[in-house]
């Protein structure tokens, strides 16, 4: 079978819920990726098996296999698989109270995604870092990142001259 064969398979066991057979599938579509210098495609593979880890309990798998998948779309100079990466591994970070090392991540997220004019994707990674900091007591940081998303996705006038009544008063805006 070959490594793009498996990895659609890899996506439609996902899909289906079975995450260890996709691990499998996913793993061994990885490595005949990189055996044939397909790196790109490697690396496409890397963000799913990490997300894979990561809902399967192997958080350090999980965070291992983003970190090298986000260097590898760094080197490759793909802006949109760094997103998508750095979002990923924001979140597997903050599953493991990492959270200082997530923020940092799902600020390049958030940052990458604006860049890419990814509005809805730059809104929910914004949202996620709001929870984040909202969780951890960081009440005025989770308004301005929320702040944030809503300027992303747009409208939503009325709620951001509200949030942004704080902000404003507190110097943050």
């Amino acid at each position: 079978m070959s490594a793009q064969a498996l990895y659609e398979q890899g996506k439609q066991l996902y899909d289906a819920g079975s995450l260890h057979e996709a691990m499998a599938a996913f793993q061994r579509a990885r490595a005949e990726f990189l055996t044939a210098g397909e790196l790109a495609q490697a690396a496409t593979v890397g963000n799913d098996l990490g997300v894979v880890y990561y809902l399967s309990g192997r958080g350090a798998e999980a965070s291992q296999v983003l970190e090298d998948t986000l260097a590898q779309f760094e080197r490759l100079g793909d802006a949109r698989g760094q997103a998508k990466a750095a979002g990923n591994l924001a979140q597997v970070l903050n599953h493991a109270h990492a959270t200082e090392q997530a923020e940092r991540y799902y600020k390049r997220a958030a940052d990458l995604f604006h860049q890419l004019d990814d509005r809805m994707l730059e809104y929910d990674t914004h949202r996620a870092l709001s929870h984040m900091l909202l969780m951890t007591g960081r009440f005025l940081e989770s308004l301005a990142a929320y702040d944030r998303a809503l300027a992303a996705k747009g409208g939503a006038g009325f709620l951001r001259a509200i949030i942004q009544i704080p902000l404003r008063i507190m110097g943050v805006r």
